[in-house]
């Protein structure tokens, strides 16, 4: 409790957010991920979600992690700011690489303390005086962050199936309540599976190229921002530019296994991270402006658009309830149909 005062004290001097695409690039990723999920599965109940309402609402949510760092509380810097990315090249530094991590959150905390201890000097060392949310430690917890909300929509398609099944009238509440907690899920796990597509998200050089640069690649902060908006609005890049794309040439997913996503996580990044240095070429030879920079932007939208609506499908089509999970749901609910609500007797 002691170190209270100084932890908001220094809350001023958390690092300034990164953000991955801007709102406008989230949405599309969410709108063109839904229409996909639509197209993938034919189940009724699942028809709603691609609502227009509904869909509008997923898309905005996208953009929520984005929004938690509109305050300086370390509090929730600490837990949120490290999920938007993943930068290999700390890994490597620490005798690590994506095929080692621990894909659990807390282990793979402990497993960087670990090799820290056996690596001294290695990796980003934190300024304590700048890191208030004490989140410079840590290399990113992407892929974590992609699983367990990938975990949380795939629980609450569990929970609105098992309703539907039971279909009960009475519990028109519990159905809307779980359709709203499946939006943010929908809406959290795109705004992820979107940063994991921007490269800058898996690397160091998220802000210009950092250390050795024998390339003479750009140094400057101004990059990420170019990629995150300025190249969506230069080259008019929108939902039809993605369905475009995925039309014309669909990338190569690799299929989520619906209970352990993990494997096409990490594939995923390993994808997007190889395109890093292709994305600094375009930048220094001026083509970031032209006809391939436009490509290179649509490839990585769409990208992210398709790994998305895999796991959307995965989660829904994995999440169907057994006649156990409808009657252990019902034992334990302990729902009692609401009784009206009366004004009160007036005089």
């Amino acid at each position: 409790m002691r170190n209270l005062p100084v932890l908001f004290a220094c809350a001023a001097f958390i690092a300034s957010p990164v953000f991955a695409w801007d709102a406008f690039g989230h949405r599309a990723i969410t709108r063109v991920g839904i229409e996909r999920f639509k197209e993938k599965v034919a189940d009724s109940d699942a028809a709603w979600i691609a609502e227009t309402d509904w869909s509008i609402r997923i898309a905005d949510l996208a953009t929520m992690p984005d929004r938690w760092r509109n305050i300086k509380n370390p509090f929730l810097a600490h837990i949120n700011n490290p999920d938007h990315y993943l930068d290999v090249e700390d890994l490597t530094d620490l005798g690590l690489t994506l095929q080692t991590i621990e894909p659990l959150r807390h282990e793979f905390a402990v497993q960087l303390r670990l090799a820290r201890e056996a690596h001294p000097g290695a990796g980003r060392q934190p300024n304590p005086r700048f890191d208030a949310a004490k989140t410079d430690a840590y290399p990113g917890f992407l892929p974590q962050a992609i699983c367990e909300n990938y975990a949380k929509l795939q629980s609450n398609f569990k929970t609105l199936r098992t309703l539907e099944k039971i279909n009960d009238p009475a519990r028109h509440n519990e159905i809307e309540a779980v359709r709203m907690a499946i939006a943010v899920s929908m809406g959290a796990l795109s705004h992820f599976v979107g940063d994991c597509a921007q490269p800058l998200h898996t690397t160091r050089h998220h802000h210009g190229w950092v250390g050795d640069n024998p390339n003479a690649y750009t140094t400057k902060k101004e990059i990420h921002a170019q990629i995150d908006a300025d190249t969506l609005t230069k080259h008019k890049l929108n939902e039809a530019s993605i369905r475009a794309e995925l039309k014309a040439s669909p990338p190569k997913i690799n299929t989520p296994d619906p209970v352990n996503p993990w494997p096409a996580v990490i594939l995923q990044i390993e994808r997007s991270h190889a395109q890093v240095e292709p994305l600094y070429k375009l930048e220094q030879n001026g083509d970031l402006w032209r006809a391939p920079g436009a490509e290179f932007i649509t490839d990585r939208l769409a990208d992210g658009a398709s790994f998305l609506a895999e796991l959307y499908v995965a989660a829904w089509q994995s999440a169907a309830p057994s006649d156990d999970d409808v009657a252990i749901f019902i034992k334990y609910d302990g729902f009692v149909a609401p009784s009206p609500i009366t004004e009160p007797a007036t005089r």
